[in-house]
């Protein structure tokens, strides 16, 4: 077969690449198109993107939208939850792109028989924390996928390479989400921004250091975005503590999530209202954050977004962004004096009421249905 005869060669130009031999034989599936479509929709669905979206959703930062899933057309992908690498077959020849997927995907298959990506994942409890580990094993696999298909780097067009292997081996979620520009940039970040981190790794040390960030890998998206607070500074995450709020609301509420969101989702966050500069710069700086929402049973939520910053200056950066981001954001939107003995800036809104405080390198963002709500939240916050 053609295919297998292409892929052959394939895996062994990325063995050499990579400088990793299989320790067992990589499993092979080859399918046409529809049966790689059936395979990836049931795969897709089975990720539970629900609730993979949900930390956006309910931040804000995503529509709260009916999810439809779409497979985009993929020349192979490898599954790490089966261990099975699928090779689409029925084309009339395997163009450069379609070879760079294969490469790619069998770098993902060295990776797990070395790594454990199942093990990686497991490791990852928050949405920062994932976003790091897929940057480190997209990134990985990307600048791999560069050095199979281009002889010199500096030529490479790196926008088409990630925009490829990104939309090869993410799902479409539906036109409304689809559309979202900090949907594309999520979907992306593993690769583009992953793939800054592995060639600044791979600067620093080769092959080797990438192999040992498996060992220890990036804690959060801000030692990706900044590849020297991994190998330099090893800027680590704070822990944030937010308390337990079912003493406050009573019986009708219940925990719906309680997540660290880091750099880069503050970054999207503030930079879908604000000037780009200015969105960014107020990200850069943190240290660790807690984010906990609580739904009621008629689906009003509480959200509280504790922050925790590298200094007060950052702090106080932090706070001036999300304060002018509340009169874009939330329309039509009217200050209020704070409720007694309680400090902060407050907000009343159709939907509910806000409030923001910073206190030395903390910054809170809390929201609720009513200023009353929020103040029996706001007097048991740290």
């Amino acid at each position: 077969m053609l295919v297998a005869r292409l892929f052959d060669q394939i895996a062994h130009q990325v063995e050499t690449l990579r400088g990793l031999s299989p320790r067992a034989e990589v499993p092979l599936n080859f399918l046409d198109e529809q049966e790689m479509t059936t395979l990836l929709r049931r795969l897709y669905v089975e990720r539970s993107p629900e609730t993979q979206l949900l930390p956006y959703t309910a931040l804000g930062l995503l529509p709260a939208v009916p999810i439809s899933v779409n497979v985009h057309r993929t020349a192979g992908m490898y599954v790490p939850e089966q261990g099975q690498l699928y090779v689409a077959t029925g084309r009339q020849e395997s163009s450069a792109d379609d070879q760079t997927l294969l490469a790619h995907a069998y770098a993902h298959a060295l990776q797990d028989q070395h790594f454990d990506l199942d093990a990686m994942d497991a490791r990852a409890t928050t949405t920062d924390a994932t976003l790091a580990i897929q940057a480190l094993v997209e990134g990985d696999a990307t600048l791999l996928a560069a050095l199979y298909r281009y002889e010199d780097q500096t030529t490479a067009d790196w926008e088409h390479l990630t925009e490829l292997i990104s939309q090869a081996e993410q799902p479409g979620y539906g036109e409304e989400l689809d559309r979202a520009v900090a949907w594309a940039r999520l979907q992306r970040f593993p690769y583009r921004e992953g793939r800054r981190f592995a060639d600044a790794l791979f600067q620093a040390g080769g092959w080797e250091i990438i192999n040992y960030a498996y060992t220890d890998p990036p804690r959060s998206t801000e030692q990706v975005l900044h590849p020297q607070r991994y190998l330099e500074e090893r800027d680590r995450p704070a822990d944030v503590v937010v308390p337990d709020l079912s003493t406050v609301l009573g019986e009708d509420w219940s925990a719906l999530l309680r997540d660290t969101l880091g750099e880069f989702v503050i970054g999207l966050y503030l930079d879908e209202t604000l000037p780009e500069e200015m969105a960014w710069q107020a990200a850069d700086g943190w240290g660790g954050d807690t984010f906990v929402v609580w739904e009621r049973e008629d689906g009003h939520r509480v959200l509280v977004w504790r922050t925790v910053w590298d200094s007060t200056a950052e702090a106080a950066e932090f706070e001036r962004a999300i304060v002018a981001l509340i009169p874009q954001r939330y329309l039509p939107v009217r200050p209020v004096d704070p409720p007694a003995r309680l400090t902060g800036q407050w907000w009343e809104t159709d939907a509910g009421a806000l409030y923001v405080c910073r206190v030395a390198r903390y910054v809170t963002l809390a929201r609720a249905p009513d200023i009353n709500a929020l103040a029996n939240i706001v007097e048991v916050l740290p």
